[in-house]
């Protein structure tokens, strides 16, 4: 539990297809051809639906028409065809379904119809964990909507661990009816008579919402209503999404209404009208390829800690980022980051505050870098007037390179207040699309493939039970659809294996949405001199060690004691121009729910006990690394990806308690040439660092999260595993610190937009990370060792020193204060030492 408090571009990335994979079938020329076709039909209407989905920034459309009754081939999405034989094996119904089309519980979705209880009986039947549960895995649910028009007089609610996912051909339309009753239309999270959540929103893990249209316009414009409420945390995603609100003068319409949580990813959204567009707060999000037309506000910030914006596209607004909220003595907005994103037709781009001289500088922390702007009168706007002008031409418009104010560090000296503008670094071409801007990359649905395009883990005897040794059965599924060109589903289960299972290149796996588990267990993965991959994709040297795949929507985790298991290990490189591999939603969770013998009871917390070599629980440690992205690789994006060690139980007879499990290394980004990019990108608390870039290169990175392990320093980052020489293992400046969260080593190239690295426990005693205790819960975080890196907007809790270079530690937490946060808004290493 933590602390409290659209054209993409997509279609430069083969991983947006189900274009073949495999190299050595496919040469350059068929390929480039293959591209040409997709460019042309991503700019066609698909399948007769008017509505185009994943719409990007462009010129100021009208507001294109709702989709119609859907067509004949608008019901032809593989995903509503295929056999749905997933299982819970944790359940407690008898015959529990995961997969649930909201047709079959009596929605009609005709737009005359209320489907309101036909689509909540759907989300929460056979007692699954609605309010009143703290939280479970035990009870995943997929819910699916087919093209339609749904009317409803009242909130949907969503449940613990559930994903709803229309179609993303043909979104299916939710319309809040003109006697609407509810403050929010998909309330995720709902507030209970007590005046709290239904779950504490640093606690709402694994759920998604994709492909949906939400029509708010039929509500009167001065009723105060949001389409969705989304207070969520890590491995969360909201995609491919329309809000319609209204446009009337004085709307009092909402899109997107988040007020807490330790986000996240939200990405391919499309907003038209409304007061405010988004009206959000959180720990730290990205939010990626955002379009939004015609709101009073377009993005408006109650709070934030960090907070990641790359490709928004804002036009016709009064005001596009409004960051001003503030308390009268401090602001709440902690450090925002904007990249390739423009604003056109808007009166004041961004607003910031200040609004005592006499608190520290460092509030409102701003980063914009490649910022275009047309017809935008005040680019930035302070407490007491412009501080960059823009520009009043309709032809003509000004890009802004960088700007920012706040701290800034560089190896030699700091803090040096600075507000304005500034060089970038120089992008290297191969993180780069056409243009310039950042590659970026949406997950596949492959809603443009029949069924017979699939294999399914069923097929291939895989029980997915939490007992049966799936192994045989996945690696037959894996070959199969990587040597047919088919794409690999895995049903809902928890897939028990006891050998590394293998993805070779060409494959294209899509999990089922309610996220299969691939579990190791047994002796296979208990040695830590021979640690050995549960998955490993690629071969590290020779045959299969070229090429590339796609792979979505699975967890991949560790059953008991596992000190020798490394759970993903990526070893691919590609050798075309180009193409890239992508894993979106792949998560690693290790211990701490429902099938992983690390639970409450066999890993309490025991903070009162000095833990030693000698007493610590060995059954406790259940991994040597989480994620391995090997010397050889190259060209892997990753998309919303959690990797994390659990500190505490998730299923509701524990109440969210806290537990201590062992887990060496989180992820290892080693000897790799790039490029690599990490986008919504967390890892959490490993015993010796979080992240660590060891001779790397073009890598980036943002917005990157961190928590430190709760049980340090009882151990500290020498136990339970030793440095390891072979893979680079940092040795302790000082016995008793805690493990790192950022380290680079000898690397080059390294760009992070935004990072939140906390600290919010010292043997699980909280007061170290409280404003104004004199306390801290760790010396040092970050470590840049002869690494030539750029950072913007770096963020830590409960930590001495901010950063430490080569060896010597910088930006005292003192001089960076932010509230409840400190922060540092440019961080600069440009020689690199060798």
């Amino acid at each position: 539990m933590r602390f409290p408090s659209l054209l993409t571009l997509s279609v430069l990335f083969l991983g947006a297809t189900a274009l073949p994979l495999n190299d050595a079938d496919a040469d350059a020329d068929a390929l480039d051809a293959e591209i040409h076709e997709l460019l042309k039909r991503e700019t066609a209407e698909k399948s007769n639906c008017q509505f185009k989905s994943r719409h990007g920034p462009g010129p100021k459309p009208p507001l294109p028409p709702l989709p119609p009754t859907p067509p004949v081939t608008c019901d032809d999405f593989w995903l509503a065809r295929i056999d749905h034989e997933g299982v819970a094996p944790y359940a407690p119904t008898a015959g529990y379904q995961v997969w649930r089309n909201v047709k079959d519980f009596g929605a009609v979705g005709d737009g005359i119809a209320d489907d309101t209880a036909a689509i909540n009986e759907a989300i929460s039947s056979q007692g699954r964990c609605g309010p009143g549960c703290t939280g479970s895995t035990i009870t995943p649910g997929l819910i699916y909507f087919p093209p339609g028009t749904y009317r409803v007089t009242a909130p949907i609610i969503d449940f613990y661990y559930t994903q709803l996912i229309g179609n993303p051909g043909c979104p299916p339309v939710i319309k809040a009816d003109f006697n609407f009753v509810g403050r929010w239309v998909l309330d995720t999270n709902p507030y209970q008579d007590g005046g709290g959540l239904a779950w504490g929103a640093t606690n709402v893990f694994w759920r998604q919402v994709a492909h949906f249209v939400f029509d708010l316009t039929d509500v009167a414009f001065d009723t105060e209503i949001a389409a969705i409420h989304w207070p969520s945390s890590q491995a969360t995603s909201l995609s491919n999404v329309e809000f319609r609100l209204s446009e009337a003068p004085g709307t009092r319409h909402q899109g997107l209404f988040i007020e807490e949580g330790s986000g996240g990813y939200i990405g391919d959204l499309v907003f038209y009208g409304g007061n405010q567009a988004m009206i959000v707060g959180n720990q730290q999000f990205t939010f990626k390829n955002i379009a939004i037309y015609n709101a009073r506000t377009a993005i408006e910030h109650f709070w934030s800690w960090g907070w990641t914006y790359i490709g928004i596209s804002i036009t016709n607004c009064s005001t596009g980022w409004d960051l001003t909220s503030n308390n009268g003595t401090f602001v709440n907005v902690g450090t925002i980051t904007i990249i390739d994103s423009s604003i056109t037709d808007t009166p004041i781009g961004i607003a910031y505050a200040w609004p005592n001289p006499n608190q520290p500088n460092v509030g409102n922390t701003l980063i914009v870098e490649n910022l275009d702007l047309e017809n935008v009168p005040v680019a930035i706007r302070g407490p007491f007037g412009t501080v960059l002008p823009g520009t009043t031409s309709t032809t003509t418009s000004l890009t802004i390179p960088a700007w920012g104010r706040g701290n800034s560090y560089d190896e030699n000296s700091g803090p040096v207040f600075f507000q304005g503008t500034f060089t970038p670094p120089t992008r290297p071409s191969a993180l780069t699309a056409p243009g310039g801007r950042y590659f970026t990359a949406s997950k596949p649905y492959y809603e443009d493939q029949p069924l017979s395009a699939f294999l399914t883990a069923r097929e291939f005897g895989a029980k997915g039970d939490g007992s049966t040794d799936d192994t045989r059965a996945l690696n037959r599924l894996f070959e199969a659809a990587a040597k047919r060109r088919k794409i690999a589903y895995i049903n809902a289960g928890m897939y028990r294996v006891t050998r590394t299972v293998f993805i070779p290149p060409g494959s294209r796996i899509f999990g089922d949405s309610s996220f299969p588990v691939i579990l190791s267990s047994g002796r296979y993965f208990e040695n830590p001199t021979r640690p050995q991959p549960v998955v490993q994709v690629g071969n590290r040297r020779g045959p299969g060690s070229e090429g590339r795949i796609q792979w979505s929507n699975t967890i991949v985790s560790t059953r008991g004691k596992q000190p020798g298991a490394i759970l993903i290990e990526y070893n691919l490189a590609t050798t075309h121009a180009g193409q890239y591999s992508g894993m979106w939603d792949v998560h690693t969770r290790i211990g701490g729910f429902a099938g992983s013998d690390l639970q409450l009871t066999q890993c309490p917390k025991t903070p009162e006990t000095p833990i030693t070599s000698a007493n610590l629980d060995v059954d406790c440690v259940a991994a040597f690394m989480s994620m391995h992205i090997t010397r050889n690789a190259a060209n892997l994006y990753q998309e919303n990806n959690w990797i994390w060690v659990a500190d505490h139980d998730i299923e509701e007879p524990a109440n969210n308690q806290q537990i201590t499990v062992y887990a060496g290394r989180g992820l290892l980004v080693e000897d790799t040439r790039g490029p690599l990019w990490l986008v919504a990108s967390s890892v959490e608390h490993h015993q010796l660092y979080e992240y660590q870039f060891y001779k790397a290169s073009t890598i980036f990175a943002g917005q990157v999260q961190t928590e430190t392990a709760y049980y340090q320093p009882n151990p500290d980052a020498r136990l339970p595993f030793a440095p390891d020489a072979r893979y680079h293992d940092p040795e302790l400046l000082t016995p008793g610190d805690s493990g790192w969260g950022v380290r680079a080593v000898d690397t080059t190239d390294l760009f992070i937009y935004g990072a939140g690295l906390y600290s919010f426990f010292d043997n699980y005693d909280v007061n170290c990370s409280q404003v104004g205790t004199g306390t801290r819960c760790q010396q040092r975080i970050l470590s840049l060792e002869r690494s030539k890196a750029t950072i913007y907007n770096l963020n830590t809790v409960g930590t001495e020193n901010m950063m430490t270079i080569d060896g010597v530690d910088q930006a005292s937490y003192l001089d960076n204060l932010n509230g409840f946060i400190s922060s540092v808004a440019l961080v600069e290493t440009r020689d690199l030492v060798v």
